[in-house]
Parts: structure tokens; C-alpha cells; sequence
């Protein structure tokens, strides 16, 4: 993965402008919630803010992947990336909740439309390296929840949130410049293993499949191929559920560090920092292990399992950030191997479809976890919660273990598992 950034060409750019909007990304929404609660006073301002931008996803998702199989990927990513920067822009100058809100909505509608489209560009750029590049994107993600947060705070001493806005919205705009340039629209044809080509072509046949070059072709017909796709391409749907099942059970503790940090040890802001430290850098590090195999997601989620329990029961502060790292770790892996999966299964001609899929499960999956962890841990505190997701992520990675098995039982060559 680490190649694809030290090779010049239009990989690496891509990769590049995703690491420095990512960054800004993360900078950006610092700035946004801190500037959210102290205009409004409300926990539920934050709440709202965070809800705004993972809506959009939910319920759009498909319906953008579906349109990323029919139409110009290239403008699809730039409007993406240009409709964020006008919101961060506008949000700098916002005053009331009720623009506020609706601007993270527009911004959250940006993010929607831009990844499931991304996401295939990439694919198609890389050609025989896509499962490689998708690895090496999950890694610009996994680094910029690092450092962005970490630069956020360093640019707050100098300035004001909402100038940390209009600094996220100008890397947004770099962004749509460099992807602009790059050569994102190819012909679409349906690639991939032959296993998996010979299952699109059987359900073209049957006309369970619209394909890109079918003018009359609606896009609500894409999004329901999309979803037949899931079910039909053995294991494919597995590996998608999984993954948006331990995107829930990672995030679960998110609500839980800080007050494990400054309850359960007595460590404080500093204590908190040093944690969310521990998991980036590990969830960095895990992210170049991935590999598109189904096995050792699986086993990257289990193992993710056992970290998340016994981050339920350390002591010492030090006890913790070994727990965090190591969780990171597993998580990265498998998020990288999630995605090189479903890179590889899923053909050229519907990546789009099933990218939106998957990015709309992947977020519900954020929003659950930002609710379900506020109720346990309110009902029995921060230790609850990661015993419940370290629990949940061994129960998921038993049952897509079975589940899996029978995939390719049923003829999946194509599905490691």
C-alpha cells in the first residue's frame, strides 16, 4: 500500500487529495461540534450535527451508487467534494441552529454522494491494484483520525473554530481541483474474478441486473440490482453485513473512552487524549495488514472481540492504552480487508450500486452505535458498553463464519473464507 503512495501517477494523486480533505475533514468537524455547543448550549446541538451528517448516507446511499453506475463518476466526486466545501464555507458564517443544522445536512448530502462514486473511480483507476488501493484509502481515513484532530488543535490556539471551517472547506476544494484532472471515467465493464463475471452475466441474463449502458434504465431498477447483487454474488452480502456489524460494534465504545478515561481511571482530558492516540495509531498500523481475504477479517474481528472485553476490565491507565491500540489494530484490519472484499466481489459494472449499499449500512450502523452506547452506558457505565461490543464482535464474526462456509458451499471459489 505504502508503493502506491511513493509512485507517481494518477493513484497516488487521488490518495494524496483524499489524505489532506480527510484531514480536513477531521479538523473541520472538531471546530463544527465545539462551535455547535458553544453557540446553542445543547448536548442535543452536538447530537444533531453528528445525526445531519450521517442522514444523507442512510437514506440516499443506494440511490447515489445506483446513479455512480449510470453517469459520470468524475463529476459525481467533484460536485461531491465542492457541495462540502460551499457548506463548510457557509457554516463559518451561520448564527442560528436551524442553518446550522441544515448546512450539515448539505454537507452530509456532499459526503453521501461522493463515496460510493469515489470509491469505484478508485477501483477503475487502479485496475489491477484496486483491492491494493482500496486498502491504501482506508489508510488516508485511518491516519487523517490521527492527525486531524491533533492539527485541529493546534490551529485552535492560533484560531477561532470558524476559521477552522473555511480552512476544511478549502481542502475540499483542492480535492475537487486534483480529482477534476485525473481520468476517473472509464468504460464499464463487468471485471473481476471469473466467478464473480459469470454470476453478473447469469443474472443480466435473466434480467436481474441493469447495466450502465441501458438508457432506459431507471435509477430505483439500479438500487434494487444493487440489492440483488448482495444476495445473488455468493458471500458477497455476508462480508457487507459483517462489515457494517463490526462498524457498530467498534463505535460502540466511542461513547464509552471518554468516560472510562475520566471516571473508571481517574485519568482526565490528558488520559482520553492518550486513548483516542492509542486506537488511531493502531487502527493506522492495522490498516496496512489488510488483505482481501474473508478469513482473516473474520479473525481480525474476533480478535478485535477479545481487546474490546478486556478493555471492560483494565485498571491502570497504561492497561488501557495497550487495550486501545490493540482494539485498533483489529479494527483496522478489518475495515481495509471489508473493503478490499467487497472491491474484489463486486464487479465493475454495479461497484457503484454496491459501494451506496454499503456505505448507507455503514452509516445506520455509526447512528446505532452513537445511541445504543448512550443507553448502556447509562444503564451500567462505560464498562458495559465495550463488554457488549467486544461480545457482539465474537458473536458476528461466528455467525458470518457460518454463514460463509455455506456461501462457498454453495460455489463462491471467489470468497476466501
Amino acid at each position: 500500500m505504502v508503493a502506491l503512495l511513493r509512485t507517481p501517477g494518477p493513484v497516488r494523486l487521488f490518495l494524496l487529495a483524499s489524505l489532506q480533505s480527510s484531514v480536513g475533514n477531521a479538523v473541520g468537524y472538531v471546530a463544527l461540534l465545539l462551535l455547535a455547543y458553544d453557540r446553542f448550549r445543547s448536548p442535543w446541538a452536538v447530537s444533531l450535527v453528528l445525526l445531519a451528517d450521517f442522514l444523507p448516507a442512510i437514506l440516499l446511499g443506494p440511490v447515489f451508487g445506483a446513479l455512480a453506475d449510470r453517469s459520470s463518476r468524475r463529476v459525481l466526486v467533484v460536485g461531491g467534494e465542492l457541495l462540502c466545501g460551499a457548506a463548510f464555507v457557509a457554516l463559518a458564517f451561520a448564527h442560528s441552529f436551524a442553518l446550522v443544522l441544515a448546512l450539515a445536512l448539505v454537507a452530509g448530502l456532499g459526503t453521501a454522494l461522493y463515496h460510493p462514486a469515489s470509491k469505484a473511480a478508485l477501483a477503475g483507476l487502479a485496475g489491477e491494484r484496486a483491492e491494493v488501493a482500496m486498502g491504501a484509502l482506508v489508510t488516508t481515513w485511518s491516519a487523517a483520525s490521527v492527525a486531524g484532530p491533533a492539527v485541529g488543535a493546534a490551529l485552535l490556539l492560533a484560531f477561532s473554530p470558524s476559521m477552522l471551517l473555511a480552512i476544511d472547506a478549502a481542502t475540499f476544494f483542492v480535492s475537487a481541483f486534483i480529482l477534476s484532472r485525473l481520468a476517473l471515467d472509464r468504460e464499464e465493464t463487468v471485471t473481476g474474478t471469473d466467478a464473480t463475471s459469470d454470476n453478473v452475466n447469469l443474472a443480466i441474463a435473466a434480467g436481474e441486473l441493469v447495466t450502465p449502458h441501458e438508457p432506459d434504465a431507471a435509477i430505483g431498477h439500479g438500487v434494487r440490482a444493487g440489492l440483488r447483487a448482495a444476495r445473488g454474488i455468493a458471500g458477497l452480502g455476508a462480508i457487507i453485513g459483517a462489515g457494517a456489524a463490526a462498524t457498530l460494534a467498534f463505535s460502540l465504545m466511542n461513547v464509552a473512552e471518554p468516560l472510562l478515561a475520566t471516571d473508571e481511571l481517574d485519568a482526565g482530558g490528558v488520559g482520553f487524549a492518550l486513548l483516542v492516540c492509542a486506537y488511531g495509531v493502531g487502527s493506522t498500523l492495522g490498516s496496512l495488514r489488510g488483505r482481501a481475504d474473508a478469513r482473516f477479517l473474520l479473525a481480525s474481528l474476533a480478535a478485535g472481540g477479545v481487546t474490546l472485553c478486556a478493555s471492560a476490565v483494565v485498571t491502570t491507565l497504561p492497561m488501557a492504552m495497550a487495550s486501545f491500540l490493540a482494539t485498533g489494530l483489529f479494527a483496522g484490519a478489518v475495515m481495509s480487508s471489508d473493503q478490499q472484499l467487497v472491491t474484489r466481489m463486486a464487479p465493475e459494472a454495479i461497484r457503484g450500486r454496491v459501494f451506496g449499499l454499503k456505505d448507507s449500512l455503514d452509516s445506520l450502523a455509526f447512528c446505532a452505535a452513537f445511541a445504543g452506547g448512550g443507553v448502556i452506558a447509562s444503564l451500567g457505565g462505560p464498562r458495559a458498553v465495550f463488554a457488549v461490543s467486544g461480545v457482539g464482535a465474537l458473536t458476528v464474526a461466528a455467525l458470518a463464519a457460518v454463514v460463509l462456509r455455506q456461501a462457498r458451499g454453495r460455489s463462491s471459489p471467489h470468497v476466501n473464507a
